[in-house]
Formats: structure tokens, sequence, C-alpha cells
């Protein structure tokens, strides 16, 4: 009779960040697979965590050196087989002297390896290459914390060949996020239209952008596709900036992801890109350049060059050609997306590659 072994795993991060956040959303993802017994022969040991700080002094103190002080003595006296800490961020809390393997996931290394994409004429800084004392002193904590790692989890393949080139030799998994694609598909969480009646417009085509001013977004390539249309197509464009401009609550970015007729993301870099694999959870239409790592989940035809602006505004002419055949009526969920997302991004899919991870650490 085989025996089976489930072994315990204690999580571990800095400020709890809900689930509005990239790094909140990620962390409560791995908490929720472990809970509904999701990574096979895994289950969580606990949380280790602490209420964000805003006082900088405060902040300071206790990043640098009481939570990892906490973070090391939990581990020690824990149960646990193995303790991972869920983002690069926190990669300081890796203890100097741990009793048990440690794991972190690297989401990326914008701001550990500053760099430069240069897209036509232009360079675009991604990360800070200039930070101040402070977050010098912050990274090179980072370095050393990754170094200590056993294993480093990156969520996308592009991210894990940087951190092979950065930490050679070290053990790495690919365990991309995951998508709740019930959340978003409009037909098991519709979200009513008159939710989102401050932007939306049934007289127009909507098109959404979601994310910060961050340059490597690039949202002025959006203005710049606009004022390359033809007249009696930009008059009836509706651009809605989600995140740079305007605030919505959860139920609003549902509703948004389900009547919009395209997401447009035009990003140069990203770590994952949660927007466009939400966006076509819903299955809303995607327009996205055919950039590092988001390229990685969503369809080629979905596409486009980085540095080709008429196919960006031809693109932009055909949703809005598709919407004029459509009579202004809200559009069909594309299912084709939706089954995409389902079938790469999914809770249990996710499960699957997080247990297979934690597995590294105990081969013989």
């Amino acid at each position: 009779m085989t025996c089976i072994v489930v072994r315990r795993v204690l999580l571990a991060r800095g400020g709890n960040l809900n689930s509005n956040t990239g790094l909140g959303r990620a962390h409560l993802a791995v908490v929720s697979l472990l809970e509904k017994t999701l990574v096979k022969d895994w289950t969580k040991a606990g949380i280790i965590e602490h209420p964000v700080k805003t006082q900088i002094v405060s902040r300071v103190w206790n990043r640098w050196y009481k939570h990892p002080a906490l973070v090391e003595s939990q581990t020690n006296s824990s149960t646990a087989d193995l303790l991972h800490i869920t983002d690069q961020e926190q990669a300081h809390l890796v203890p100097k002297n741990s009793s048990i393997p440690v794991a972190v996931t690297v989401h990326d290394l914008f701001h550990i390896k500053p760099r430069n994409i240069n897209v036509e004429d232009m360079s675009i800084k991604v990360g800070n290459a200039n930070p101040n004392f402070i977050r010098k002193m912050d990274i090179k904590k980072l370095k050393n914390g990754l170094q200590r790692a056993d294993l480093l989890i990156c969520i996308s393949e592009s991210t894990r060949q940087e951190v092979k080139h950065l930490f050679p030799g070290k053990l790495t998994a690919l365990v991309r996020h995951q998508v709740d694609v019930d959340y978003w598909n409009p037909d098991t969480n519709p979200q009513p239209l008159d939710i989102i009646s401050e932007f939306y417009d049934a007289k127009k085509c909507l098109l959404i952008t979601v994310g910060s001013n961050e340059p490597r977004k690039r949202l002025n390539l959006v203005n710049t596709i606009i004022s390359c249309l033809p007249s009696e197509v930009s008059s009836e464009i509706n651009i809605v900036n989600i995140g740079s401009e305007i605030k919505l609550t959860d139920e609003q970015l549902v509703a948004a992801f389900q009547y919009a007729d395209a997401l447009i993301f035009p990003s140069v870099s990203e770590g994952f890109g949660y927007p466009p694999a939400e966006a076509m959870a819903a299955g809303c239409r995607v327009i996205a350049s055919d950039s590092a790592a988001h390229n990685e989940i969503i369809p080629k035809n979905h596409l486009l060059p980085v540095d080709e602006l008429r196919a960006w505004v031809d693109a932009v002419e055909r949703v809005h050609a598709d919407w004029k055949r459509n009579g202004g009526e809200p559009r069909k969920p594309n299912l084709n997306l939706i089954n995409h997302v389902r079938n790469i991004l999914s809770p249990e899919t996710h499960g699957v590659a997080l247990s297979n991870a934690y597995d590294l650490l105990f081969e013989e």
C-alpha cells in the first residue's frame, strides 16, 4: 500500500495587500489554491504578513529588521516543510539560516534589473535606473535574498530566462498566474450595464485600456492611433483609460471587460499581464503588442508588431467596423477566448504547476 505524503507550506509576504493589486491578487490566489486542496499533496501551514504601513521610518524598520526576524523565527519554529515567499519584492525575507527549503515567486525583475527598450526612435525606460540611497540598499537586500533562496518560481518563461541569466545554477520553475474565468465570464457572473453608465455610450464603440501611466505601458500610443483614424471612425470611438485616468470598483471592472468592444494593451514589457488575460476571460477582444511576457498567453492573431503604427490603426478600424455591423448592440462574448484562458490559466492548471514546482525541492 502506497503512503501518500502531504507536505505543509508556510506562506510569507510583507504588507497584506488586497486583491485590487497585482501582487495581492497573486498571493491570495496561492492561498486559495492551498485552501481548496488544488495543490496536490500540499497544504497551508500558515501565513506570515503584517498590515500595510504608511509612515516611512516605520516601514523601513519593519521591512528591513522586524519582519525578517519574525519570518526567520516563525519558520524555524514551524513544522512546515517549505517556506514560500510570494513575490520578489519581499525576497529579503529569505532567512539567512532557514531550517527548511525556501521558494520565492519572481513576477518580474524590472526594479532589480532596470533596462531600456528601444521602439522606433524612442527609448522606453523599464524600472528605475537611478533609485535613491534607501532603495539601492533595498534592492541589494532583495538580490541577496533571491540568491539565498532554494527555488525561484517564475510566472512567465521570459522571466524564467532572465532569472537563469542573473542567478545561474539556481533551481527554477514556471508557474503562471491563474485567472478565475467564472468571475469574469458574462454567462456565469453577468454585470448590469448601468454600473458603468458614467462612461458607457451606446452610440459609440467602447475601447478600454487598463494600467498605470508607466512609460512601458505606452498609453500615449492609443492617442496616436485615434488621431490617425478617419474622422468618421474616430468620432464614434469612446476611449476609457482605466487605472490611469479613472478608478473602478471590482464589479465595474468586470462590467467594463464584459461590455467593451476591445481592450487595447500596447505595453512593451510585463511580468505577466493580468488585464489581457482577464479581458479574454470576459470574452472581450484584445489588441496587444507582441511583447514579453503577455505574448505568452495571448493568441497570435490578437498580437501586433510593437512598432508598426499602421497595424494598430487597421486593427482599431476592424473593431469599429464590427461594432458598426452590430448596429451598436453590445457584442457577444468571444467563446474561443474564454475557453483559451480556461485551458491555460485555470486554478486547476495553476495548482498542478505549483505542486510540481514545490516537489522539485524534495526529489531524491
